[in-house]
């Protein structure tokens, strides 16, 4: 992942890709492994946007049976089978109870589970069972539902790093000869005559611009998919509905991962055990804004407050360490409850819509099912570059797979000398390729030291980003390459130390590291993702 602009000079690419979120570099993997020749870029990061803010679950979403999106849930649940095969060491089985309080919900529920167990009838995963009061309240003491009668156990997972499921996308793009290239924004997309040329782009780290020559554009920048549309010059505008989920992260309240409804609007949202703390959430609202400026406000963080204190009482304004907001672009109408539009995706090929001849572009999708919606992108593709080759995404497995057995951790816990707790978490986060983060440690006795209190992360994982992942700036590691930015100092105290060592590897002077670290602390206390909503 060599972030190198002579690459793209003087050459023609078959495929660009605009968006470094899960579905632009699943395309851009599907992609690099039939051979089409990829550009991959994303004006900040990967995984920066909608991805790094989801509620960190492969499901095929039980709610949406109650839409009647049979085909929505089947195919992601077939995608969790194959995310727990290609990526074991970041996709793991997770538990859920359902809590039940009245004999008409247990019947309800008795449908929609058996329901959701004929649509995942390929599954490895166990499968749903029905305990009484006493025994639930066994598994979690601290449920205090009303009426509770009991509740229904079944399976999904969860995936507690997306960021790092993006970046092993991109990592395994690039390993198939793909240039991928983050802070790198699309200024203009070129036309000749009614056909697609290529697209302008600026490195924003550098302010240089560069021309590339492309057959195909692929408009995968989800929420910001409008702003890139408008590059496109053309008459018509995708038909895009932008709702906001946001989470909060507190102390650990519950022993299990919980489906509960609101009494407000019925919604369902979750409350999940999460890196020893609790992910409650989501909402989801209409939002208008800029993009950039998405962030928790006081109505939501009340509502999620109100709802899960019916569960769980007690939880105060005071015991949220921070929220965090995201947008989804869904392909759906703009009129009706935000809840209740599709999750599943649609292909625009501008050709039919635009007689525009090589841009496509991509509405809506969810995590779980960013695969599948690769593989339909790159048909699409290799069909108009007269590509045979098939998808084989799916039985290819990511670059930190296979996952690491018990007595293998110990064995590395034992040679490399660090603990166990910090070889399980470089596993949680890295799966086999965190022997390269050992090989890294080992440089200097620095390396095996911890970069701050609230995470197991240590030094040499910093040199590891800069110098194989693409890492740029103090965010890019401490928010998408490692855990210690969602750890509940926000990566603040620990951003000095990240800042001097990125620094000593790209050649910041004192003056460029300090800044780097400022306009971290600055991002994280002014950022209207990151928004205080405490205190707002």
């Amino acid at each position: 992942m060599e972030r190198d602009f002579e690459k793209i000079k003087d050459q023609v690419f078959d495929l660009a890709v605009i968006g470094g979120g899960i579905v632009g570099t699943g395309i851009a993997r599907d992609a690099a492994l039939r051979g089409i020749k990829t550009l991959l870029i994303d004006k900040e990061d990967y995984a920066y946007g909608t991805t790094s803010t989801s509620s960190r679950l492969i499901h095929g979403g039980f709610r949406y049976l109650r839409q009647l999106e049979f085909g929505l849930v089947r195919q992601d649940m077939r995608e969790r089978e194959i995310l727990l095969s290609i990526a074991p060491h970041l996709v793991r089985p997770l538990p859920f109870l359902m809590p039940i309080t009245s004999i008409k919900d247990r019947i309800i529920m008795a449908l929609g589970m058996r329901l959701y167990d004929i649509l995942s009838y390929d599954k490895t995963l166990p499968s749903y069972h029905y305990y009484g009061k006493t025994k639930t309240l066994e598994m979690e003491p601290g449920l205090a539902i009303d009426n509770l009668r009991g509740s229904y156990r079944f399976f999904d997972c969860q995936i507690p790093f997306a960021e790092r499921l993006c970046l092993e996308n991109a990592l395994n793009a690039a390993g198939q000869g793909a240039i991928v290239l983050n802070h790198t924004e699309c200024t203009e997309i070129l036309h000749e005559g009614n056909t697609v040329s290529g697209i302008q782009v600026k490195d924003t780290l550098t302010g240089y611009s560069y021309r590339v020559s492309t057959k195909i554009v692929v408009n995968a920048a989800g929420p910001w998919m409008d702003i890139v549309h408008g590059k496109l010059k053309t008459e018509s505008t995708p038909r895009m509905r932008r709702t906001k989920g946001i989470h909060l992260v507190t102390h650990n309240i519950s022993q299990n991962a919980h489906v509960l409804f609101s009494h407000s609007d019925g919604r369902l949202f979750f409350v999940i055990p999460w890196e020893g703390y609790s992910l409650i959430g989501t909402t989801d609202t209409d939002f208008g804004d800029d993009s950039d400026t998405v962030a928790a406000d006081t109505n939501d963080v009340d509502y999620l407050l109100r709802e899960v204190g019916r569960a769980f009482p007690g939880l105060k304004k005071d015991d949220i360490y921070y929220t965090f907001a995201g947008l989804r672009a869904l392909a759906g109408a703009s009129d009706g409850s935000a809840s209740n539009v599709t999750r599943g995706h649609r292909l625009i090929d501008h050709e039919k819509t635009d007689d525009l001849i090589g841009a496509i572009s991509v509405v809506g999708g969810k995590l779980t099912g960013y695969r599948a919606v690769a593989e339909e992108t790159v048909d699409e593709v290799s069909k108009k570059l007269n590509v045979s080759k098939p998808c084989t995404t799916a039985k290819t497995i990511l670059p930190g797979a296979p996952a690491l057995s018990s007595e293998e951790q110990t064995s590395i816990s034992k040679e490399s000398g660090l603990p166990i707790e910090t070889i399980s978490h470089l596993h949680n986060l890295y799966g086999s390729r965190l022997r390269e983060v050992i090989e890294f440690s080992e440089r200097d006795p620095r390396g095996k030291q911890q970069i701050c209190s609230h995470s197991r992360d240590i030094i040499a994982q910093i040199w590891h980003a800069v110098e194989t992942e693409q890492a740029c700036t103090p965010a890019d590691f401490l928010l998408r390459r490692s855990f210690t930015g969602m750890a509940s100092c926000l990566g603040l105290d620990a951003v000095k130390i990240v800042a001097n060592e990125m620094g000593r590897l790209l050649g910041w002077n004192e003056f460029e590291q300090q800044r780097q670290a400022d306009e971290y602390r600055s991002y994280i206390s002014l950022s209207q993702r990151f928004k205080d909503s405490i205190t707002g």
